[in-house]
Protein backbone atom coordinates (compact mmCIF):
# COMPACT_ATOMS: atom_id res chain seq x y z
CA UNK A 1 0.00 0.00 0.00
CA UNK A 2 1.25 3.48 -0.86
CA UNK A 3 2.07 5.79 2.02
CA UNK A 4 2.73 9.51 2.39
CA UNK A 5 6.12 10.27 3.94
CA UNK A 6 7.74 13.30 5.52
CA UNK A 7 11.49 12.87 5.96
CA UNK A 8 14.12 15.48 6.70
CA UNK A 9 17.75 15.02 5.72
CA UNK A 10 20.30 17.14 3.92
CA UNK A 11 20.38 16.65 0.15
CA UNK A 12 23.16 14.18 -0.50
CA UNK A 13 24.89 16.29 -3.13
CA UNK A 14 25.73 18.91 -0.47
CA UNK A 15 27.86 16.31 1.31
CA UNK A 16 29.80 15.12 -1.72
CA UNK A 17 33.09 16.20 -3.20
CA UNK A 18 33.10 17.65 -6.75
CA UNK A 19 34.35 14.29 -8.08
CA UNK A 20 31.59 12.46 -6.21
CA UNK A 21 28.99 14.90 -7.52
CA UNK A 22 30.09 14.04 -11.05
CA UNK A 23 29.73 10.33 -10.26
CA UNK A 24 26.27 11.05 -8.90
CA UNK A 25 25.38 12.55 -12.26
CA UNK A 26 26.80 9.56 -14.09
CA UNK A 27 25.15 6.86 -12.00
CA UNK A 28 21.89 8.40 -10.86
CA UNK A 29 20.67 11.05 -13.23
CA UNK A 30 20.49 9.40 -16.65
CA UNK A 31 16.80 8.59 -16.32
CA UNK A 32 15.88 10.86 -13.42
CA UNK A 33 13.29 13.62 -13.34
CA UNK A 34 10.82 11.95 -15.63
CA UNK A 35 7.56 13.84 -16.00
CA UNK A 36 5.02 11.13 -15.36
CA UNK A 37 6.42 8.91 -18.12
CA UNK A 38 5.72 5.18 -17.97
CA UNK A 39 8.56 3.17 -16.46
CA UNK A 40 10.27 0.50 -18.53
CA UNK A 41 8.56 -2.94 -18.30
CA UNK A 42 11.43 -4.39 -16.25
CA UNK A 43 11.36 -1.42 -13.89
CA UNK A 44 8.81 -0.25 -11.38
CA UNK A 45 7.82 3.05 -9.79
CA UNK A 46 8.81 3.23 -6.11
CA UNK A 47 7.76 6.81 -5.36
CA UNK A 48 5.82 9.71 -6.83
CA UNK A 49 6.75 13.33 -6.14
CA UNK A 50 4.02 15.64 -7.39
CA UNK A 51 3.69 14.55 -11.03
CA UNK A 52 7.09 12.89 -11.32
CA UNK A 53 8.10 9.32 -10.59
CA UNK A 54 11.17 7.67 -9.07
CA UNK A 55 11.91 4.17 -10.30
CA UNK A 56 13.57 1.19 -8.68
CA UNK A 57 16.44 1.32 -11.15
CA UNK A 58 17.16 4.92 -10.16
CA UNK A 59 17.12 3.99 -6.48
CA UNK A 60 19.40 1.00 -7.08
CA UNK A 61 21.88 3.06 -9.07
CA UNK A 62 21.97 5.80 -6.45
CA UNK A 63 22.51 3.28 -3.64
CA UNK A 64 25.32 1.61 -5.59
CA UNK A 65 27.06 4.97 -5.89
CA UNK A 66 26.79 5.57 -2.15
CA UNK A 67 28.12 2.07 -1.41
CA UNK A 68 31.06 2.68 -3.72
CA UNK A 69 31.89 5.90 -1.85
CA UNK A 70 31.50 4.29 1.58
CA UNK A 71 33.75 1.38 0.54
CA UNK A 72 36.60 3.85 0.08
CA UNK A 73 36.35 4.94 3.73
CA UNK A 74 35.05 1.97 5.73
CA UNK A 75 35.29 -1.81 5.81
CA UNK A 76 33.93 -4.84 7.63
CA UNK A 77 31.13 -4.41 10.13
CA UNK A 78 31.41 -0.63 10.13
CA UNK A 79 30.85 -0.60 6.36
CA UNK A 80 27.82 -2.88 6.72
CA UNK A 81 26.31 -0.57 9.34
CA UNK A 82 26.90 2.51 7.18
CA UNK A 83 25.29 0.82 4.17
CA UNK A 84 22.28 -0.23 6.20
CA UNK A 85 21.86 3.33 7.46
CA UNK A 86 22.04 4.69 3.92
CA UNK A 87 19.43 2.20 2.77
CA UNK A 88 17.06 3.60 5.36
CA UNK A 89 17.79 7.18 4.31
CA UNK A 90 17.96 6.62 0.54
CA UNK A 91 14.39 7.30 -0.51
CA UNK A 92 14.16 10.41 1.65
CA UNK A 93 17.31 11.85 0.06
CA UNK A 94 16.10 11.12 -3.47
CA UNK A 95 12.72 12.69 -2.79
CA UNK A 96 14.31 15.80 -1.30
CA UNK A 97 16.51 16.36 -4.33
CA UNK A 98 13.54 15.89 -6.64
CA UNK A 99 11.47 18.45 -4.73
CA UNK A 100 14.29 21.00 -4.72
CA UNK A 101 14.77 20.65 -8.47
CA UNK A 102 11.05 21.07 -9.03
CA UNK A 103 11.12 24.26 -6.97
CA UNK A 104 14.13 25.54 -8.92
CA UNK A 105 12.26 25.00 -12.17
CA UNK A 106 9.15 26.67 -10.78
CA UNK A 107 11.24 29.73 -9.93
CA UNK A 108 12.70 29.58 -13.46
CA UNK A 109 16.30 29.28 -12.29
CA UNK A 110 18.79 28.52 -15.01
CA UNK A 111 22.40 27.42 -14.92
CA UNK A 112 24.97 29.64 -16.63
CA UNK A 113 26.05 28.00 -19.84
CA UNK A 114 29.71 28.96 -19.34
CA UNK A 115 29.76 27.40 -15.86
CA UNK A 116 28.17 24.20 -17.15
CA UNK A 117 30.82 23.94 -19.85
CA UNK A 118 33.53 24.53 -17.26
CA UNK A 119 32.19 21.71 -15.10
CA UNK A 120 31.99 19.51 -18.16
CA UNK A 121 35.66 20.12 -18.88
CA UNK A 122 36.53 19.29 -15.27
CA UNK A 123 34.63 16.03 -15.70
CA UNK A 124 36.61 15.25 -18.85
CA UNK A 125 39.90 15.88 -17.04
CA UNK A 126 38.95 13.50 -14.23
CA UNK A 127 39.47 10.67 -16.71
CA UNK A 128 42.76 9.53 -18.18
CA UNK A 129 41.71 10.48 -21.68
CA UNK A 130 38.77 11.76 -23.68
CA UNK A 131 38.27 8.22 -25.02
CA UNK A 132 37.84 6.88 -21.45
CA UNK A 133 35.42 9.68 -20.68
CA UNK A 134 33.31 8.96 -23.77
CA UNK A 135 33.40 5.23 -23.04
CA UNK A 136 32.12 5.86 -19.50
CA UNK A 137 29.20 7.84 -20.88
CA UNK A 138 28.41 5.22 -23.50
CA UNK A 139 28.54 2.42 -20.92
CA UNK A 140 25.70 4.09 -19.02
CA UNK A 141 23.67 5.06 -22.07
CA UNK A 142 24.50 8.75 -21.84
CA UNK A 143 25.44 11.34 -24.41
CA UNK A 144 27.45 14.48 -23.82
CA UNK A 145 24.30 16.57 -24.07
CA UNK A 146 22.63 14.37 -21.43
CA UNK A 147 25.48 15.01 -19.02
CA UNK A 148 25.50 18.71 -19.78
CA UNK A 149 21.79 18.89 -18.97
CA UNK A 150 22.23 17.01 -15.67
CA UNK A 151 25.11 19.23 -14.63
CA UNK A 152 22.93 22.25 -15.29
CA UNK A 153 20.23 20.77 -13.06
CA UNK A 154 22.71 20.23 -10.24
CA UNK A 155 23.77 23.87 -10.53
CA UNK A 156 20.12 24.88 -10.34
CA UNK A 157 19.75 22.94 -7.10
CA UNK A 158 22.80 24.57 -5.58
CA UNK A 159 21.71 27.99 -6.83
CA UNK A 160 18.29 27.66 -5.25
CA UNK A 161 19.75 26.61 -1.90
CA UNK A 162 22.15 29.55 -2.06
CA UNK A 163 19.26 31.91 -2.81
CA UNK A 164 16.71 30.56 -0.37
CA UNK A 165 18.87 29.36 2.54
CA UNK A 166 22.59 30.14 2.59
CA UNK A 167 22.30 33.81 1.66
CA UNK A 168 19.81 34.41 4.49
CA UNK A 169 22.03 33.10 7.29
CA UNK A 170 23.45 35.92 9.41
CA UNK A 171 26.07 35.53 12.13
CA UNK A 172 26.95 38.50 14.32
CA UNK A 173 30.35 39.14 15.95
CA UNK A 174 28.62 38.75 19.32
CA UNK A 175 27.60 35.19 18.45
CA UNK A 176 31.22 34.32 17.71
CA UNK A 177 32.39 35.89 20.97
CA UNK A 178 29.73 34.13 23.05
CA UNK A 179 30.62 30.77 21.51
CA UNK A 180 34.30 31.35 22.25
CA UNK A 181 33.61 32.20 25.89
CA UNK A 182 31.44 29.11 26.36
CA UNK A 183 33.86 26.71 24.67
CA UNK A 184 37.31 27.89 25.69
CA UNK A 185 38.40 24.32 26.43
CA UNK A 186 38.08 23.61 22.71
CA UNK A 187 40.69 26.26 21.94
CA UNK A 188 43.42 25.21 24.34
CA UNK A 189 46.77 24.66 22.64
CA UNK A 190 48.22 21.54 24.33
CA UNK A 191 51.67 21.49 25.84
CA UNK A 192 54.22 21.06 23.05
CA UNK A 193 57.86 20.06 22.75
CA UNK A 194 60.19 21.44 20.08
CA UNK A 195 62.68 18.73 19.19
CA UNK A 196 65.37 17.70 16.78
CA UNK A 197 65.57 14.07 15.71
CA UNK A 198 67.88 11.70 13.89
CA UNK A 199 66.65 8.50 12.28
CA UNK A 200 68.80 5.62 11.04
CA UNK A 201 68.55 1.90 10.31
CA UNK A 202 72.24 0.88 10.29
CA UNK A 203 73.10 -0.63 13.70
CA UNK A 204 76.80 -0.08 12.98
CA UNK A 205 76.32 3.69 13.34
CA UNK A 206 74.69 3.49 16.75
CA UNK A 207 77.76 3.38 19.01
CA UNK A 208 79.73 5.98 17.05
CA UNK A 209 76.73 8.30 17.02
CA UNK A 210 76.27 7.91 20.78
CA UNK A 211 79.90 8.96 21.33
CA UNK A 212 79.50 12.03 19.14
CA UNK A 213 76.28 13.04 20.91
CA UNK A 214 78.03 12.89 24.31
CA UNK A 215 80.39 15.62 23.08
CA UNK A 216 77.45 17.87 22.16
CA UNK A 217 77.77 17.44 18.40
CA UNK A 218 75.26 19.31 16.24
CA UNK A 219 72.35 17.16 14.99
CA UNK A 220 72.41 18.64 11.48
CA UNK A 221 76.12 18.07 11.11
CA UNK A 222 75.75 14.48 12.31
CA UNK A 223 72.95 13.93 9.82
CA UNK A 224 75.22 15.10 6.99
CA UNK A 225 78.23 13.14 8.22
CA UNK A 226 76.43 9.80 8.63
CA UNK A 227 73.73 10.30 5.98
CA UNK A 228 70.92 10.20 8.56
CA UNK A 229 67.33 11.47 8.32
CA UNK A 230 67.03 14.79 10.20
CA UNK A 231 63.85 16.52 11.36
CA UNK A 232 62.87 19.48 13.49
CA UNK A 233 59.31 19.82 14.77
CA UNK A 234 56.98 20.88 17.59
CA UNK A 235 54.79 18.05 18.85
CA UNK A 236 52.15 17.37 21.49
CA UNK A 237 51.69 14.13 23.42
CA UNK A 238 48.65 13.11 21.37
CA UNK A 239 50.71 13.13 18.17
CA UNK A 240 53.28 10.61 19.39
CA UNK A 241 53.50 6.86 19.80
CA UNK A 242 53.85 5.79 23.47
CA UNK A 243 57.55 4.90 23.24
CA UNK A 244 58.43 8.19 21.54
CA UNK A 245 56.20 10.21 23.85
CA UNK A 246 57.91 8.78 26.92
CA UNK A 247 61.37 9.52 25.50
CA UNK A 248 60.63 13.13 24.49
CA UNK A 249 58.49 14.28 27.40
CA UNK A 250 60.96 13.00 29.99
CA UNK A 251 63.81 15.15 28.60
CA UNK A 252 65.15 18.35 30.08
CA UNK A 253 66.08 21.31 27.89
CA UNK A 254 69.03 20.55 25.57
CA UNK A 255 69.08 16.96 26.78
CA UNK A 256 69.50 14.12 24.27
CA UNK A 257 67.47 10.92 24.59
CA UNK A 258 68.68 7.38 24.55
CA UNK A 259 68.18 5.57 21.26
CA UNK A 260 64.51 4.64 20.72
CA UNK A 261 63.92 1.54 18.60
CA UNK A 262 61.02 1.73 16.16
CA UNK A 263 59.60 -0.86 13.75
CA UNK A 264 62.29 -0.48 11.11
CA UNK A 265 64.88 1.81 12.61
CA UNK A 266 66.20 3.86 15.50
CA UNK A 267 65.54 7.47 16.59
CA UNK A 268 67.42 9.87 18.83
CA UNK A 269 65.81 13.10 20.08
CA UNK A 270 67.03 16.41 21.50
CA UNK A 271 64.69 18.76 23.39
CA UNK A 272 65.02 22.37 22.19
CA UNK A 273 62.09 24.14 23.81
CA UNK A 274 59.04 23.53 26.02
CA UNK A 275 55.78 25.25 25.03
CA UNK A 276 53.29 25.30 27.92
CA UNK A 277 49.58 24.83 27.35
CA UNK A 278 47.91 28.08 26.29
CA UNK A 279 44.54 29.40 25.23
CA UNK A 280 44.32 30.53 21.61
CA UNK A 281 43.02 34.08 21.39
CA UNK A 282 39.66 34.92 19.80
CA UNK A 283 41.24 36.58 16.76
CA UNK A 284 43.07 33.39 15.91
CA UNK A 285 40.00 31.16 15.99
CA UNK A 286 37.17 33.51 14.99
CA UNK A 287 37.00 32.23 11.40
CA UNK A 288 36.85 28.64 12.62
CA UNK A 289 34.03 29.53 15.03
CA UNK A 290 32.16 31.47 12.35
CA UNK A 291 32.31 28.51 9.96
CA UNK A 292 31.11 26.12 12.66
CA UNK A 293 28.14 28.31 13.61
CA UNK A 294 27.31 28.82 9.93
CA UNK A 295 27.22 25.07 9.29
CA UNK A 296 25.06 24.51 12.35
CA UNK A 297 22.58 27.15 11.22
CA UNK A 298 22.67 25.86 7.65
CA UNK A 299 21.75 22.36 8.81
CA UNK A 300 18.73 23.66 10.72
CA UNK A 301 17.55 26.19 8.13
CA UNK A 302 17.99 23.81 5.22
CA UNK A 303 15.99 21.10 6.98
CA UNK A 304 13.24 23.57 7.83
CA UNK A 305 13.11 24.82 4.24
CA UNK A 306 12.96 21.29 2.81
CA UNK A 307 10.24 20.37 5.28
CA UNK A 308 8.23 23.39 4.14
CA UNK A 309 8.58 22.31 0.50
CA UNK A 310 7.49 18.80 1.43
CA UNK A 311 4.43 20.07 3.25
CA UNK A 312 3.21 21.53 -0.03
CA UNK A 313 4.10 18.51 -2.14
CA UNK A 314 2.30 15.30 -3.01
CA UNK A 315 4.65 12.47 -2.01
CA UNK A 316 3.80 8.79 -2.24
CA UNK A 317 6.18 5.92 -1.53
CA UNK A 318 5.02 2.52 -2.77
Amino acid sequence: MAKIIRLISLPIFLKLSPKAIFLTLIFFLPCAYSSGETAAPADRIVAIVNKESITQSEADAFLNLIIMQLSQRYQGKELEEKIEHEKQELMGKMIEERIILQEAKRKKLQARADMVKKRLEEARRSYGSDEEFQASLKLRGLTLSDLEKRMGEQMMLRGLIEQEVRSKIVISPDEVTVYYEKHKDDFLQPEMRSIESLYFEDENIREKLAEDLKTGADFKQLAERYKLAYAKDALSKSQLKPEIREAIFSLKLDEVSAAVRLDKGICVFKLLEIHPQELKDLAGVSERIYNYIFEEKLTVKLSEWIEELKSKAYIVVK
